[in-house]
C-alpha cells in the first residue's frame, strides 16, 4: 500500500469519524424510542416498528433531494468556487421543504390504511397516530441531511456532532415524560402534573421536538460558513439538481421500499415479531449509520479531488474509504455474532420478542458487510455524479432478486421473518458487488465537475 494510499485513508478517517459519530447520534434518537416504547408495552412497540417501516420509504426518497446537495457543493469547494457552494445550499433548502411536506403528508396517510395490508386495524390507527406526530420531523430531517451535505463538503463536522449529541438529550427526556407521562416523574421524586401516558403518539412528538432542536443548531453553524464565502453571484439551475436526486431519491426508495415493506409484511406474523424485526433492523440500522457516515466522507473527498481535477485522487478516496467500512462492519459483525441475546433484552425484556431478535441478528451480522459496503460505494459514485446506473442496480437487486427471494423463504416455505431476512441479504449482496465494479471502471477514465 503506498503513502498516497494511507495518507488518503487518514484524510478519509479524519472526516468520516465525526460523521459517523453523528450519523450514529441521529439514529440513536430512533433507538431510544424503540427501547422506551419497548418497555412500555408490546402493541405500541408494533405501532413504532411499523410507522418506523412506513415513514421509511418516504423519507429515503426525500432524502436524494439533500443528498444531491454532495456532489454540487463538493465539487464547488474543490475547484474554489465557494459562493457557487453557497448558492447550492440556498436553491436545495427550498427544494427540500417543498419536497418534504408531501411526502410527510403522504406517510401518515399510508400509515392509517395498513390494514389493506392485513394489519389488524388498531394497530394500523395507532401506527397512523405515531406518524402524524412525528410528521414534521420527517421534513426537518430533509434540512438536516442538506446542511449536513453543505458542512462536511467545507470540512466543517463538528457542529453536526454537537446537534446530533444535544438532541438525543431532548429526546431521550421527552420519550420518557411523554410515553410514560406522570409515571416518569415519580421516577426521579417528582409530584404528578396530569401529564397522560401518550405510549406511541409521545415517541412521535419527542422526536419532532428533538428534530426541531438538532436543525436549529445545524442552522446557526451553516450560517457563519456561508457568511465568510460572501454573497453568491448567480442562481444555479434547479434542474441540475432535480436530475440528481430524482436518481438518488429512487435509489434509496428502491432499498428502503424493500425494507419497509418487508417490515409491514412482517406484522403479519403479529406484534411480537413486528417488534423482533424493528429491534434487529434498530441495531443492524445504527452500525449502518456508520457506512453512511463513511459514505458521505466519500462522496466529500471523491467530489473534492473531481473538482480540482484529480482522477487518481478521486479512485484513491473511495477505495480507501471502502477499506475503513470493511474493517468496521467485520468488527460489527462479531458483536452481533457472539452476544445477540444482551443486545435484543435492551430494547425488550418480553419472552416472546427476543429469541426471534436473536436469529435475525445472526444473519445481520453477515448482511451487514454488504450492506456497509453498498452504502459507502454509493457515496463515492455520488461524489463523482454518477447516480442513474446504480439507481438502476438498486431496482434490480433488491426488487427482482432480494423480494422475490424475501417472500419465497418468508411465505411460500413457511421461514417467517428469518426467510425476509435472508431475502434482504441476496439483494445487498448483489447491489454491493456491482457498485464496487462501476466504482473500479469508473475511476479509471476521467472524472468532470458537474455542470451548474
Amino acid at each position: 500500500m503506498g503513502s498516497a494510499t494511507l495518507d488518503e485513508m487518514r484524510a478519509t478517517a479524519r472526516l468520516a469519524l465525526p460523521l459517523v459519530v453523528a450519523q450514529v447520534a441521529v439514529m440513536a434518537m430512533g433507538l431510544v424510542d424503540t427501547a422506551v416504547v419497548g418497555h412500555f408495552s408490546v402493541p405500541e412497540l408494533g405501532a413504532v416498528s411499523l410507522g418506523v417501516a412506513v415513514t421509511f420509504g418516504f423519507i429515503t426518497f426525500g432524502a436524494g433531494f439533500s443528498l444531491a446537495l454532495e456532489p454540487l457543493v463538493a465539487q464547488a469547494v474543490g475547484a474554489g468556487d465557494l459562493r457557487g457552494a453557497s448558492a447550492w445550499w440556498s436553491l436545495g433548502v427550498r427544494v427540500c421543504v417543498l419536497v418534504g411536506i408531501p411526502l410527510a403528508a403522504l406517510s401518515v396517510l399510508a400509515g392509517y390504511h395498513l390494514d389493506g395490508f392485513g394489519i389488524a386495524p388498531e394497530l394500523a390507527a395507532r401506527t397512523g397516530d405515531y406518524l402524524l406526530a412525528r410528521a414534521p420531523a420527517n421534513v426537518l430531517f430533509l434540512v438536516y441531511l442538506a446542511g449536513r451535505s453543505f458542512l462536511q463538503s467545507h470540512n466543517v463536522v463538528r457542529p453536526l456532532i454537537v446537534a446530533a449529541v444535544v438532541a438525543n438529550v431532548v429526546n431521550l427526556l421527552a420519550n420518557l415524560l411523554l410515553v410514560f407521562g406522570d409515571e416518569a416523574l415519580g421516577w426521579i421524586g417528582l409530584p404528578p402534573v396530569g401529564l397522560p401516558p401518550l405510549g406511541a403518539v409521545g415517541a412521535g412528538l419527542a422526536t419532532t421536538l428533538s428534530s426541531a432542536v438538532m436543525v436549529a443548531l445545524i442552522l446557526s453553524a451553516l450560517g457563519a460558513v456561508r457568511a465568510a464565502a460572501g454573497p453568491a453571484e448567480r442562481r444555479p439551475a434547479a434542474r441540475a439538481l432535480v436530475l440528481l436526486a430524482l436518481p438518488i431519491g429512487l435509489q434509496g426508495l428502491a432499498e428502503a421500499g424493500v425494507f419497509s415493506l418487508l417490515g409491514v409484511l412482517a406484522g403479519r406474523f403479529g406484534p411480537h415479531v413486528a417488534g423482533a424485526h424493528q429491534i434487529a433492523l434498530n441495531l443492524s440500522a445504527l452500525t449502518f449509520m456508520a457506512a453512511v457516515g463513511i459514505g458521505s466522507a466519500a462522496s466529500a473527498r471523491v467530489g473534492q479531488a473531481v473538482g480540482r481535477g484529480d482522477g487518481p485522487g478521486a479512485r484513491r478516496a473511495g477505495f480507501a474509504a471502502a477499506a475503513l467500512g470493511l474493517a468496521f462492519m467485520g468488527a460489527t459483525a462479531v458483536v452481533f455474532y457472539a452476544v445477540p441475546e444482551p443486545l435484543a433484552r435492551a430494547f425488550s425484556p418480553e419472552a416472546a420478542v427476543v429469541p426471534t431478535a436473536v436469529s435475525l441478528l445472526g444473519v445481520a451480522a453477515f448482511f451487514q458487510l454488504f450492506d456497509g459496503n453498498q452504502a459507502i460505494m454509493s457515496g463515492a459514485l455520488r461524489g463523482a455524479g454518477d447516480v442513474r446506473l446504480p439507481s438502476v442496480a438498486h431496482v434490480v437487486a433488491h426488487w427482482l432478486i432480494g423480494f422475490p427471494v424475501a417472500w419465497t423463504l418468508g411465505f411460500e416455505y413457511g421461514w417467517g421473518a428469518l426467510g425476509l431476512w435472508y431475502g434482504l441479504t441476496a439483494g445487498l449482496v448483489a447491489v454491493a458487488t456491482f457498485l464496487t465494479l462501476r466504482f473500479a471502471w469508473l475511476s479509471s477514465r476521467e472524472l468532470r465537475r458537474l455542470s451548474a
